[in-house]
């Protein structure tokens, strides 16, 4: 008896067992579902993803298509307004009025008379149209040049995500080359750990030299992590730019060659051409269309109308009975307005938007100038980065064969030490000073195509 329970009570918790090792199974399969790998992507594949989900970028676009309603919205109102109308009025109590007696047959009397009906329906409708009204006209020309302003701004706030996108995927590509150089510091530090070990247990080297090794590389350990949660953070901020979710896998290609070139001279940029430069000319233009719509205030409007309808009158609620008659009407015309006196309100909103124009203009000359002025830092850093990407890259090559020499008399016994460790630290530094140059040199070539507005180069 005994035994059987011992053999259900096994078997109840080996089918446990399974149930529980089925579930586990399950729930990692499913885990692992959205971790999937994505490919690598270069800086054209992160711009254009940049470009299409954004969310500044989206928003202006967003702003571009209801310009775009505007203008239809606009010019809607030069089109034909129909609209039709149908009234029911009961009078409970019908106005009276008094008549002279005369017109009755009761000289000399003031007799009551009730007009009208108890229920009175009519049926309407109405047709507008403008015929002339310059203030129209100049309101739709403003409507289609803030459309093109938007555009601009659209393409404007696509330039400015591509400069920050590219300026971010950069340093990221830098924490990186740093973490990997460390990385490569660090390998050599290990096999020079377990040499030194070794030297101190045959009592060659003492403890104090074991201990100095230790701490460089904890040191380098201490500053390959620090980079590596840098890219981390530059990583994520870049995906929010690429309007991606954070916790998206993302791996970004690591070009075995940046395009470190001597800089060539080119032609000055056209300031015309620049977005900005548009822009504030676009909003000049259509602040002179403001200035005209307002001054079109003055001049007198025309427009046609018609309409069409029938009324009932009957004492009794039923409009299509004996009692209930349907009368029609109709009117053309057309109405001229006439504006006289506003007591010069259009006079001190013309001068406001006077003043509007002329501080666009203020900005206008003041870019035109900055522009000169960023173009010109722009071809100045990016001629001393490359100097300093020439010196740092010679400083690299003779810091490693420092660090070779000084490896090769330490493990002679020539030298201390202290004088490897110091190679390895300068190795370490010139590194890290030849990677900051070709970021900053990259950086500085982005600036310049920022200031000659070729931005648009890095997708195509």
């Amino acid at each position: 008896m005994e035994q059987n329970k011992h053999d259900e009570l096994e078997l109840m918790m080996l089918g446990r067992t399974k149930m529980a090792l089925f579930t586990c199974g399950a729930m990692l399969a499913l885990a692992a579902l959205p971790v999937m790998a994505q490919q690598p992507m270069d800086l054209k594949q992160v711009l254009e993803q940049a470009l299409k989900h954004n969310t500044d970028v989206r928003n202006a676009a967003l702003d571009q298509e209801a310009a775009r309603n505007k203008v239809g919205e606009t010019r809607a109102d030069g089109l034909p307004q129909i609209s039709a109308q149908g009234d029911l009025k009961f009078n409970p109590s019908i106005a009276t009025q008094m008549l002279p007696g005369e017109i009755l047959g009761r000289p000399g009397e003031q007799v009551p008379v009730q007009f009208g009906t108890k229920y009175i329906a009519s049926v309407s409708g109405q047709v507008t149209q403008k015929l002339y009204d310059h203030r129209f006209l100049t309101g739709l020309q403003a409507a289609k040049q803030s459309e093109e302003l938007y555009a601009l701004l659209h393409l404007q706030t696509g330039e400015q995500v591509l400069y920050e996108v590219a300026g971010t995927y950069y340093k990221i590509l830098d924490l990186k080359a740093q973490e990997a150089s460390v990385d490569s510091q660090l390998a050599t530090m290990a096999e020079l750990e377990r040499i030194t070990k070794l030297q101190v247990g045959n009592q060659y080297k003492l403890k104090l030299d074991l201990q100095r090794v230790q701490v460089n590389r904890q040191n380098a350990i201490t500053r390959r992590d620090g980079f590596t949660l840098q890219a981390e953070q530059q990583l994520n901020y870049l995906k929010v730019l690429m309007g991606m979710p954070v916790a998206t896998d993302v791996r970004l290609v690591q070009p075995t060659d940046l395009g470190i070139v001597a800089p060539t001279p080119g032609s000055t940029a056209l300031y015309e051409q620049r977005t900005d430069i548009k822009v504030l000319n676009q909003q000049i233009a259509l602040q002179d269309l403001n200035i005209r719509a307002t001054r079109a205030g003055y001049a007198p409007t025309l427009s046609a109308f018609g309409n069409l309808g029938w009324q009932a009158q009957s004492n009794a609620f039923d409009m299509y009975g004996s009692d209930g008659t349907w009368l029609k009407n109709a009117a053309i015309g057309a109405t001229l307005a006439i504006p006289l006196f506003d007591g010069g309100r259009k006079h001190h909103q013309i001068a406001q938007q006077k003043v509007v124009r002329l501080q666009y203009q203020a900005d206008l000359v003041h870019a035109e100038n900055a522009l000169a002025m960023e173009e010109r830092n722009a071809i100045a850093a990016l001629d001393n980065s490359w100097r300093t990407v020439e010196a740092q890259a010679g400083n690299l090559v003779l810091a490693e064969e420092v660090y070779g020499q000084t490896n090769s008399l330490y493990t002679e016994g020539i030298a201390p030490l202290t004088d490897l460790l110091d190679a390895d630290q300068a190795l370490s530094d010139s590194r890290t000073t030849y990677h900051s140059a070709t970021l900053n040199y990259k950086l500085a070539e982005l600036d310049l195509l920022k200031a000659q507005g070729k931005l648009n180069t890095l997708v195509q």
